[in-house]
């Protein structure tokens, strides 16, 4: 064994034990006590290119609006917009397919939320606030970086640029951007859940 200096040597090795498991059980809980999201969830999943990682989740502020709801039975998170931005972020260009104009856009995966709540690798469904859901399959979200957008072109997105949450999938592969998938673009969504 290498000896370490004096400084970063631990003298006391219950300590030095306790101070790991303290260290292994923070990096397992984040601070609202849900488990971290995964960077590879399960063998043979891709792990998607991030633009931030995620950061511990803040508390809700007094009169801070909640702007999206995670749930899966007894696991509900209502999040505010800053605590939707703490989680790990992906961001990347794709042409709109409803107002046919190209954004970049930034925003939670939905593989990421549906690992919040505990239902990831299921279909889940997404629930909009003008009443409108739609299911989106487990095999298009594990594999491809569908996200839950927030900003687009770095600003927040106007609710005439269907925001202020959008629904968005990547360039890749083609079919997201044909008819068939036109109603997973689900824009003023508030919901995640399991499909029923």
């Amino acid at each position: 064994m290498i000896p370490r200096p004096a400084a970063t040597r631990y003298r006391h090795p219950v300590r030095r034990a306790v101070m790991l498991v303290a260290l292994a059980t923070g990096a397992a809980l984040n601070a609202a006590g849900a488990p971290p999201i995964p960077a590879r969830p399960m063998p043979g999943i891709p792990v998607f290119e991030y633009v931030r990682p995620a950061r511990p989740l803040p508390p809700t502020l007094p009169g801070e609006a909640t702007v999206l709801t995670v749930e899966n039975g007894t696991i509900r998170h209502a999040l505010t917009l800053r605590q939707l931005k703490s989680l790990p972020a992906v961001r990347y260009r794709t042409n709109h397919l409803q107002l046919r104009q190209d954004y970049t856009y930034e925003g939670v995966t939905l593989r990421d939320l549906a690992g919040l709540a505990g239902f990831q690798g299921r279909n889940i469904r997404v629930y909009a606030a003008n009443g409108f859901a739609s299911t989106i399959l487990a095999s298009d979200y594990m594999h491809h970086p569908i996200m839950l957008a927030y900003s687009a072109d770095g600003s927040p997105i106007p609710v005439l640029r269907k925001g202020p949450l959008t629904v968005v999938l990547p360039a890749r592969p083609a079919r997201f951007h044909q008819a068939a998938y036109s109603s997973a673009w689900v824009w003023f969504a508030e919901r995640v859940t399991p499909a029923p």
